[in-house]
C-alpha cells in the first residue's frame, strides 16, 4: 500500500487510534537525509501490506510534530491502537525496517515469510523460503550439525595420534 501524506490533524489520529500498525515518517521537504530514505520507505509500505504508511510534513503540520515530540527530521514512528510502539529518530532505514518487521508481524499480508505458490497450481512452493529450510531445517540446525559431526571428524581422526598433530601415518617419516 503507497504512502498517505497527512493532510489534517483529524486524519492523523484516526489513524493512529485503528487497528492497523501505522509507520509515520515525519519529514520535510527540505530536508536532505528524508529525501534520501523516502524511497525506501515506499518499498517499505509497498512490501508491508496490513500496515498504513503515513508522511507528515513537520513544515506544514507544526501541531502534529508537536504532540509527538519530533525534535529532528527524519523521524519514524510507530502506533497502534493509540500507543506508541517504537521510534526512530535519523535517516536509519534499516533500524525503521527492523522495527517493522517486529511489530508488523508476518501473519496478516506483513512482511512475505511463506515461498508463495507455484505458478498455475496453487500449491505452496517448496524450499528454503516456506519450509524454513532444506527438508524443514532451518540453517542454524545445518550449522549445528555441521560443527558436531566435525567435531566427532576431527575427533576421531585425532583419537589414535599420541601427539595430536592431525596428520596420518602415511605422510609421517
Amino acid at each position: 500500500m503507497p504512502t498517505v501524506h497527512v493532510s489534517s490533524h483529524s486524519e492523523f489520529t484516526k489513524a493512529i487510534n485503528g487497528t492497523k500498525l501505522v509507520v509515520v515518517d515525519f519529514h520535510a521537504t527540505w530536508c536532505g537525509p528524508c529525501k534520501a530514505v523516502a524511497p525506501r520507505f515506499e518499498k517499505l509500505s509497498n512490501e508491508v501490506t496490513n500496515s498504513t504508511f503515513l508522511k507528515v510534513d513537520v513544515d506544514q503540520h507544526q501541531s502534529i510534530a508537536q504532540q509527538c515530540s519530533v525534535t529532528a527530521m527524519p523521524t519514524f514512528q510507530l502506533y497502534r491502537a493509540g500507543k506508541k510502539l517504537g521510534e526512530v529518530v535519523g535517516a536509519d532505514i534499516n533500524a525503521v525496517e527492523r522495527l517493522v518487521r517486529q511489530h508488523a508481524g508476518a501473519s496478516s499480508g506483513g512482511f512475505p515469510t511463506s515461498g508463495g505458490r507455484v505458478l498455475g497450481t496453487g500449491a505452496a512452493a517448496s524450499g528454503s523460503a516456506a519450509g524454513g529450510g532444506v527438508g524443514g531445517q532451518s540453517g542454524q540446525s545445518f550449522l549445528l550439525w555441521g560443527l558436531g559431526i566435525g567435531l566427532v571428524a576431527y575427533l576421531w581422526w585425532t583419537k589414535n595420534d599420541p601427539d595430536a598433530s592431525g596428520a596420518s601415518t602415511f605422510y609421517r617419516q
